[in-house]
């Protein structure tokens, strides 16, 4: 729980988060139907996954001028994505994409967290400061320790996580029912665990994430069914 919120800015408007849970719609390519009749909240680009084509912010912003916010994200490799280890690029690109962009989103573990936030602040968007364990889910004191750190350097935190047992979930749930000083998005990846993306939410989570055109994630639902799932509950 928190009582904090971050705003993402576009073209559409100011979109709050971390009030109610936000759905999230990522997307692995930049084909413009595959965001089409996404009536979730905001649209990911994984530019990591991609053919990263030269006019990529040009198309992340004609899908804000669509009418959604764009959380860009170019995921390390070293946390599950498909960016090499070399950070010079990918800082350019991020900077590009906190000028032209609703939002980004940075590896904790990545030498340019901090440039990357710093930058975020400046120009009021949001920055989401993430950590991901593709094997299991640390202990509960390991992830506070993340989360506190995380919350000092972004304006959302994004804890996702493996779920190989029971306890893990209950591990993620404690999480969602203490107090923290920025938005928290909480994920349980795992096939069996799919279901977590909707109950996290109801229990706090501020994002919660289905893919446009393919899965990026054990266990990760499509956009469509999810947005379903949660006007069901």
């Amino acid at each position: 729980m928190n009582s904090s919120t971050a705003l993402f800015r576009s073209p559409a408007g100011a979109l709050t988060v971390g009030s109610v849970p936000r759905v999230v719609g990522t997307l692995s390519s930049l084909e413009p139907p595959a965001a089409a009749g996404f009536t979730g909240d905001i649209v990911e680009v994984r530019l990591d996954k991609t053919s990263r084509p030269a006019n990529w912010l040009e198309r992340c912003q004609a899908i804000e001028a669509g009418g959604k916010p764009v959380l860009l994200t170019a995921r390390l490799r070293s946390e599950g994505g498909d960016w090499e280890a070399d950070d010079a690029p990918r800082l350019e690109v991020y900077m590009q994409a906190v000028r032209g962009l609703a939002a980004v989103d940075v590896e904790l573990s990545s030498a340019i967290c901090r440039t990357v936030a710093d930058e975020a602040a400046r120009q009021r968007k949001v920055c989401v400061v993430s950590y991901h364990h593709f094997q299991k889910t640390p202990s509960l004191p390991e992830l506070c320790a993340i989360i506190e750190s995380a919350q000092e350097i972004g304006s959302i935190v994004k804890i996702s996580t493996l779920i190989n047992q029971a306890g893990d979930a209950a591990v993620l749930e404690s999480l969602l029912r203490r107090s923290w000083a920025r938005p928290l998005c909480v994920i349980g990846m795992g096939q069996a665990w799919s279901g977590t993306r909707v109950s996290f939410a109801k229990l706090g989570s501020c994002l919660t994430y289905g893919y446009l055109d393919k899965p990026t994630a054990p266990g990760q639902m499509s956009a469509a069914e999810l947005v379903r799932q949660l006007q069901e509950r």
